[in-house]
């Protein structure tokens, strides 16, 4: 196998890691760590790259099952149930049902410079909702990709994606009326 110009790769994947880690994290330090920890991961066990798929979906991949396996360990200890009911009328993250009207809330928000509250609204969503919105909403990745990233078929991916939505509009909704 030939040699990795691991230089040109950390450069040319680095930023959109970062704003991925960015997302799922919450917080500079851990994004960093984050993005570090899977570049290590990724030195490591480049044997098992396909080369002929793109770098940065394997890449990305790492780095999302990373910070998954680590919010699973603190859910083991601190956990809770996403079964939990969101509010007073009983409805899950799963019960929800989109609204085409709302799809576009978030770009509505952060038109109007409250990227604040988006970034609030996120933190309180599962690590999955978190990671298809930042890919696909908020980097651009196709769905295709995303489902690969997200290590699913791209059905599940789209039933992923609506209630993820979902959550997100009933999150922000919350916010803006305790606000």
């Amino acid at each position: 196998m030939a040699e990795l110009d691991w230089d040109a790769l950390i450069d040319a994947n680095a930023n959109k890691a970062y704003c991925f880690a960015m997302g799922l994290c919450g917080n500079e330090d851990d994004a960093r760590e984050l993005v570090q920890e899977a570049f290590a991961k990724a030195m490591d066990r480049i044997g098992t790259h396909d080369a002929a798929l793109p770098f940065e979906a394997w890449f990305m991949t790492i780095l999302k099952n990373l910070y998954l396996d680590g919010t699973k360990k603190y859910e083991k200890r601190h956990g809770q149930s996403l079964d939990v009911p969101l509010d007073e009328t009983g409805l899950t993250v799963a019960d929800g049902i989109a609204d085409v009207r709302e799809m576009s809330l978030l770009d509505r928000l952060e038109r109007q410079e409250s990227s604040k509250l988006v970034r609030r609204a996120m933190r309180g969503l599962t690590p999955d909702a978190r990671a298809v919105l930042l890919m696909i909403d908020l980097e651009g990745l196709g769905y295709e990709q995303a489902a690969a990233v997200m290590g699913c078929p791209l059905n599940t991916l789209r039933s992923r994606i609506v209630r993820a939505r979902v959550a997100l509009k009933e999150r922000l909704l919350a916010l803006e009326v305790a606000l």
